[in-house]
């Protein structure tokens, strides 16, 4: 029971880390990134503060003139014409792919709500978990967010991100459950058209909720480099998140120094988010956010008692939500559990990421920068890791 709930916890935290999410080029080319060696001085006094802007999703600090925060400006991209010639609550799955796996799609919300248990937002974290019930293998595939892709519903192709929070906006009037369910909905249905898979069943989580899911844990030891220590301090004096539930003064500062350091969820979090350090991209993060996330992991499996884990269940569950029942999961759980007997210390997934190494452009689709390539392909690419061979829809 207890691998069964590390598991279930397992799928709660994968969409809070995007695997190798590559940075957008047109947004590197416009911006200058503070390099450590200035991130490691005291800020200048003399800087005019409206020419700093802070990416509050990521932490990133960057000097802007005024021409390039109006070309940042042009980035954002409008909602689409919608379509009302498609059914939006058809998942057009592919009838031919195997029913010995079963594919569980993970989105992680970003939004900018106070509330962390908020789940409306843009998907920007959706990966795909591959789960054969023959021999207990899962297999993790990762879509960058910035893939151009066809929304179901909509005229215009657009970023796979913009799925789940048009889905949600689609309930004008309904709960914020229906909101969820017709995001996740639409969100399913976009991978499913664009990839040629049969996912029916979906986990969403508020990024935010990682901060609460860690404290819950008692925060984690992490071994930090002296920049990353001293970047966490400062982000966190200057920009306390709203999700914070510590005062300002509140939280003893991390030592400046390389070693292996305590970490609480806030803290734990910027270590997942930070890749501003000199020489760093989003590939640097995705390392942290890896890392992190094993040590999450091992600490569930190794060091916490069957009554804490059940109350961190709760604590993970009131930041997500999922269409899996009871019955589902603990179906899942049955034919995963030998193979998971065995697995303590090693790597539970094998992982891939859409799209593939060479085999991509960043271009400019409606203002906005995307990433294209040929998406036949990459379900095909897609099918022969999960399954072995490719099933192409009817």
């Amino acid at each position: 029971m207890k691998r069964f709930l590390a598991l279930l916890l397992t799928l709660v935290l994968l969409p809070l880390f995007a695997l190798c999410e590559a940075p957008a080029e047109d947004e590197d080319l416009l911006i200058e990134e503070i390099t450590e060696e200035v991130l490691l001085d005291e800020p200048d006094p003399g800087l005019d503060s409206e020419n700093v802007y802070v990416d509050e999703d990521t932490g990133e600090t960057y000097i802007l003139s005024p021409e390039e925060q109006e070309k940042l400006d042009t980035l954002l991209e409008e909602e689409p014409e919608e379509d009302p010639g498609i059914d939006p609550d058809s998942l057009e799955l592919n009838s031919n792919l195997p029913d010995n796996v079963l594919n569980i799609l993970l989105i992680g919300v970003d939004t900018r709500s106070d509330d962390a248990t908020e789940i409306i937002g843009r998907g920007d974290t959706q990966i795909i978990v591959s789960i054969n019930r023959d021999d207990g293998s899962i297999k993790m595939t990762s879509i960058l967010r910035d893939s151009l892709v066809v929304i179901p519903g909509y005229k215009n192709q657009t970023k796979i991100n913009n799925a789940y929070q048009y889905g949600c906006n689609r309930v004008k009037k309904g709960t914020t459950q229906e909101k969820i369910r017709s995001g996740a909905s639409l969100a399913m249905r976009t991978i499913n058209r664009n990839f040629q898979m049969n996912i029916e069943n979906y986990v969403a989580i508020n990024f935010n909720g990682l901060a609460s899911i860690i404290d819950a844990l008692g925060g984690i030891d992490i071994e930090l480099t002296k920049g990353e220590a001293w970047y966490i301090n400062k982000y966190l004096k200057e920009h306390p998140p709203a999700y914070d539930n510590k005062a300002r003064g509140e939280r003893t500062p991390l030592e400046v120094a390389a070693g292996v350091q305590h970490l609480d969820g806030v803290q734990a979090v910027m270590y997942a988010r930070t890749r501003s350090l000199k020489g760093e991209n989003d590939f640097n993060r995705t390392d942290r956010q890896r890392h992190l996330l094993d040590l999450l992991l091992q600490k569930v499996m190794e060091n916490i008692d069957f009554s804490t884990l059940m109350d961190l269940m709760d604590v993970a569950y009131s930041y997500s939500d999922t269409n899996m029942n009871l019955q589902t999961m603990w179906d899942l759980a049955t034919s995963l559990l030998p193979a998971l007997t065995g697995a303590q210390g090693d790597s539970l997934f094998e992982q891939m990421r859409v799209p593939m190494d060479g085999s991509y452009k960043y271009t400019t689709h409606n203002g906005s920068s995307v990433i294209k390539y040929n998406l036949t392909k990459h379900a095909q690419a897609i099918h022969e890791f999960v399954y072995g061979t490719y099933y192409p829809a009817k």
